[in-house]
């Protein structure tokens, strides 16, 4: 199965239609089977008391959070000027919402083909009780939560019997170094939950999402930007659309080297076979009628007859013609009756 690519815009188009046009224009060549944006409500998501993480205050500047979130929001109104833009090119159109009422619109008015929940909101018993009565296919987001929490989650999501739920293992740090990641959780979560398991990744450089695509990971999601200098929040732990090309690339490459568990061989593979397996070789020229001793005969490539494996079957057998010295044995030279 085709590993499940997205390209996670977000609020890197810094609250500007123009500039998330753009990125959706220039990453229509670039492999991805999805893109995806956020919406939330400011008010709706903070209260008087929230405030920035560390990496938000680093990469956004001053400003409390709910400023920051309504200068990186796009109005409801852009969204139905990017789904188009997305159908247009013949990419899917996701978002993520943050507060029940986004929620319902982009499920109700936008007819997201699947929901998406963040880490930050795998703990909100409304949104996943609002999934759990759609019949749409949910990817949940697992960073900052723990196997217990995940349950939790998933309990609400199945209790009207929803069953097409990805996990996606994250890890919450922006951008997450290569000693945080701990990709072998992906394995974990299968064994746990028995779900698909994808990687929403926050790391730099493609070499975790390569990993967990060998690992067997059906979904990858990675951070996107135009410029990685840019003010906001994310664009530092985000690919530029030149990498996450690439990405796309790599992860198509990483697919067809996988292949399935079947042990099969390529026409080339055959002819090396041939090549450089060794046979039952004759030592010394045999006459017909002879017994075949252990001393008549030796191992050389290629491996065009009879197997030193069945070395056995040939000891003690008559030789059926005339076999050359240094010629190789075939199965219609000895009588093997």
């Amino acid at each position: 199965m085709s590993t499940f690519v997205i390209a996670e815009i977000g609020p890197n188009h810094n609250g500007s239609l123009e500039t998330a046009l753009e990125m959706v224009r220039r990453l229509a060549g670039s492999g991805t089977n999805a893109i995806k944006f956020q919406l939330a409500q400011p008010e709706k998501v903070y209260s008087a008391e929230a405030f920035k993480a560390d990496y938000q205050v680093r990469n956004d500047g001053a400003g409390s959070i709910v400023e920051m979130s309504r200068r990186i929001q796009l109005p409801r109104e852009a969204h139905w000027r990017l789904l188009e833009e997305c159908h247009a090119l013949g990419i899917l159109y996701l978002c993520t919402a943050f507060d029940i009422e986004s929620l319902r619109f982009i499920d109700q008015q936008l007819d997201v083909p699947m929901f998406k929940v963040a880490s930050g909101e795998l703990m909100s018993i409304d949104i996943l009780e609002y999934m759990a009565e759609r019949d749409k296919p949910v990817l949940l987001s697992t960073g900052m939560s723990t196997y217990e929490e995940i349950e939790s989650a998933l309990t609400i999501l199945k209790h009207r019997g929803l069953k097409d739920i990805t996990l996606l293992h994250c890890v919450s740090n922006y951008p997450a170094p290569y000693k945080d990641i701990n990709l072998r959780v992906i394995s974990e979560l299968v064994r746990r939950f028995g779900c698909k398991v994808g990687f929403s990744d926050h790391s730099l450089g493609s070499e975790c999402c390569l990993a967990a695509v060998a690992l067997g990971a059906t979904v990858i999601e990675k951070h996107v930007t135009l410029d990685k200098n840019m003010l906001g929040p994310d664009h530092k732990a985000s690919a530029t659309i030149e990498e996450f090309a690439v990405l796309v690339a790599l992860i198509r490459r990483v697919e067809a080297a996988l292949g399935t568990s079947e042990k099969r061989f390529s026409n080339e593979e055959d002819d090396i076979r041939r090549m450089s397996r060794k046979s039952i070789v004759a030592i010394r020229t045999i006459v017909a009628g002879e017994i075949i001793g252990a001393d008549d005969i030796t191992f050389k490539r290629p491996g065009t007859g009879m197997s030193p494996m069945e070395r056995d079957r040939v000891l003690g057998r008559r030789a059926v013609r005339d076999l050359a010295a240094d010629h190789v044995i075939r199965a219609e030279d000895v009588d093997l009756s």
